[in-house]
């Protein structure tokens, strides 16, 4: 018989869908890293694309998995952990580019905080913050975090909000205690929920801000995204929140509602269909939410206060409209709205959060 090989410390996971080119870039960055001790899988989304047969030709090292299914993200890290033999696991997005020393400065980060999820600092291809982390609005709305400020501006290891799930390490252990993604959400804002999970069970979410990455992402808002970023958004919701925290956070949602809608009819009719359609997933499929709620209660170790304190009252109106004066108007009529309406709001429950830059929602 072969002798097997052994299991490396590391396993990068990188799900693929249509992403040779991007591939092309990440791979040589990731491959030209001083630590070595690490294995990639790779699922395969699309896999009558070529890009399998790129890689067994190009990275034969590379372990591909085809997913004939494509179940997105989501189920693609699902399947993907199912493979992985390392002791700790970097899920990197394939628009991803890694500076130098980046992959061993995020392993003996994530090596010394075996407790956490641990993020690697993300710039855009200018060289300024594409996320330091995440931020969460409390009715659920995500940003990045720092998006577009100067790098600079972001160093060291400090705790954040949320992950960004472009590049993130933690253990195997970590993640058989937690869960994986919810196959459900196929894509975005799975990090969002993964991360909330996370710290309703324990664990930190950090990011190490010397351990560099860029991620070539522009931001694209087609209607079929919006119909997954609303009925994700509300579905995190539904599986996090203590129901005393949703009967308190009603009116709140109610008018972040109103600005979904609102939003969806200035965008025109493909919007307001899938603002409809996100609404109408949660009555035409209990299944998909349901017992998700009721494992996560039943798990969870924390109360809603571990990441309430860190929610935003702002909403990022000057990453949705294009007009910065319009943002600004908009942001004076919510936020003090937004405050008063606030869940625990007590500073013996939850410290405040201050109100957001005009750089940061």
């Amino acid at each position: 018989m072969p002798e097997s090989k052994p299991s490396p410390e590391l396993s990068v996971l990188i799900v693929s869908y249509h992403s040779q080119s991007d591939l092309a870039q990440c791979l040589p960055s990731l491959y030209a890293q001083s630590y070595t001790d690490f294995e990639v899988v790779l699922v395969d989304n699309a896999p009558h694309d070529g890009t399998g047969k790129w890689l067994e030709a190009t990275y034969p090292d590379v372990s591909v998995i085809s997913n004939a299914d494509n179940t997105g993200y989501a189920g693609g890290n699902n399947l993907g952990l199912d493979h992985v033999r390392g002791q700790w696991v970097l899920f990197l997005n394939p628009d991803t580019k890694l500076h130098e020393g980046a992959l061993e400065q995020l392993v003996r980060t994530t090596k010394a905080n075996p407790k956490a999820l641990v993020n690697s600092k993300l710039l855009n291809p200018d060289g300024t913050v594409n996320a330091s982390g995440l931020v969460m609005h409390y009715t659920g709305i995500s940003t990045c975090r720092g998006l577009n400020e100067a790098s600079s501006e972001y160093t060291g290891l400090e705790p954040v909000p949320l992950l960004s799930g472009a590049a993130f390490a933690t253990s195997r252990e970590v993640l058989a205690d937690i869960g994986g993604f919810q196959a459900s959400y196929f894509m975005y804002l799975e990090d969002i929920e993964l991360s909330l999970r996370a710290k309703l069970c324990g664990y930190d979410i950090l990011c190490d801000n010397d351990a560099i990455i860029t991620h070539d992402y522009v931001q694209n808002l087609t209607a079929r995204k919006f119909y997954y970023l609303e009925r994700n958004r509300l579905l995190t919701l539904l599986i996090i929140a203590q129901q005393t925290t949703l009967w308190k956070m009603s009116p709140a949602l109610l008018l972040t509602e109103a600005a979904t809608w609102s939003y969806a009819a200035l965008k025109g009719l493909p919007y307001l269909y899938a603002r409809w359609r996100a609404l109408l997933w949660f009555v035409h499929h209990p299944e998909g939410w349901r017992p998700l709620r009721a494992a996560m209660q039943a798990k969870r170790r924390h109360r809603d206060n571990v990441w309430l304190q860190d929610a935003l009252v702002g909403l990022p109106f000057e990453q949705l409209m294009d007009s910065e004066a319009l943002a600004g108007t908009l942001d004076s009529l919510t936020w003090p709205v937004y405050k008063f309406l606030r869940p625990h709001r007590s500073s013996s429950q939850a410290p405040q959060a201050p109100r957001p830059s005009s750089s940061s929602s």
